[in-house]
């Protein structure tokens, strides 16, 4: 049997080394990684076969009708959102719940990782609709966000003067604080004019877990339906080669724990948390998570309707997937 070409486009994540450099091989399909494109490319790109996306972009466009892809219950990225909340040093804000009616910043509504942070808003008690939002870039004009599906924003959802960004005007007094994925340029630095809101998070997003019960997934990976019809063994096929080449990176990490000279610790406490397999994939284990992230959609007027959670991986577990 020959091998079916399948073109994937995924971020260079360290998990895909025993894949890309052979080790792992996948059964039946001769995969290519593209591990330097924007993922938003794959939306419209019909040379990619496969490709990583936002989940909730993901559960907005179903929502839409649109069903040109196929969801995997694999999740390449995850990330606590507490550590995503910037305010101006000497700012009196110092919780989440300091940020009900205040005027917070953030770089893209339909986000992922966006909406995670608001569910830790919501989870500490805020109206999220009380907030007075401002949307735009972070700290240059904004070069394009690429094909994000349409939505009516919220009254309380503005958008950032044009050739202004969030830093700018947190800096000037016009926000409170800033609700992005990550540090402002010169944040590291001894005079940074921004501090984190929470400055221990790490003990926020502990708590957060130990009441959740879950680590939440941002992305991804859907297959194209014209490709899943046409095979949908691919699926199989390509979620094996992936999962195979994340537990081996997963195992060798205990060996190869030197990235921090604390790094062996705090992955033994990852695992102390979450289990030996600290982001597993398929559907058992994530099913929570995937329930909460359906609920929040709806709750954060992000879909008309709410999501059953079985609906976005369906086509998944009638083709055996679990």
């Amino acid at each position: 049997m020959s091998q079916l070409p399948i073109r994937l486009v995924i971020k260079n994540y360290d998990f895909l080394a025993p894949l890309a450099s052979g080790d792992i091989v996948a059964e039946d399909i001769a995969l290519e990684l593209d591990r330097a494109t924007g993922m938003d490319r794959f939306w419209d790109d019909p040379s990619f076969d496969a490709g990583e996306i936002s989940f909730s972009q993901y559960l907005i466009r179903r929502s839409q009708g649109e069903d040109r892809f196929v969801g995997l219950p694999l999740f390449p990225t995850r990330g606590f959102r507490h550590r995503c909340f910037f305010v101006r040093r000497g700012s009196p804000l110092g919780n989440l719940s300091d940020l009900a009616g205040k005027r917070v910043g953030t770089n893209g509504w339909l986000d992922t990782g966006n909406t995670w942070s608001r569910a830790a808003l919501r989870e500490a008690g805020v109206d999220i609709w009380g907030v007075d939002w401002t949307v735009g870039p972070v700290e240059n004009p904004a070069t394009g966000a690429g094909n994000r599906p349409a939505i009516t924003l919220p009254t309380n959802v503005h958008p950032a003067p044009a050739g202004t960004s969030l830093v700018r005007l947190q800096l000037a007094g016009e926000l409170d604080a800033l609700m992005i994925p990550y540090p402002p340029a010169g944040f590291y630095e001894p005079d940074s004019p921004t501090m984190r809101l929470i400055p221990d998070y790490r003990a926020a997003e502990r708590a957060y877990l130990k009441r959740v019960g879950f680590y939440p997934a941002h992305h991804l990976i859907a297959l194209r339906r014209d490709v899943f019809e046409r095979d949908p063994w691919v699926a199989q096929s390509l979620f094996r080669a992936l999962e195979t080449s994340r537990l081996r990176w997963q195992q060798e990490r205990l060996l190869l724990a030197e990235t921090t000279p604390w790094m062996l610790p705090e992955i033994e406490e990852a695992m102390a948390l979450l289990g030996a397999d600290w982001q597993p994939n398929g559907l058992a284990p994530n099913r929570p998570m995937i329930a909460a992230l359906c609920d929040e959609e709806y709750a954060q007027r992000l879909v008309a309707q709410p999501i059953d959670p079985r609906t976005p991986f369906a086509l998944w577990e009638q083709a055996g997937g679990v």
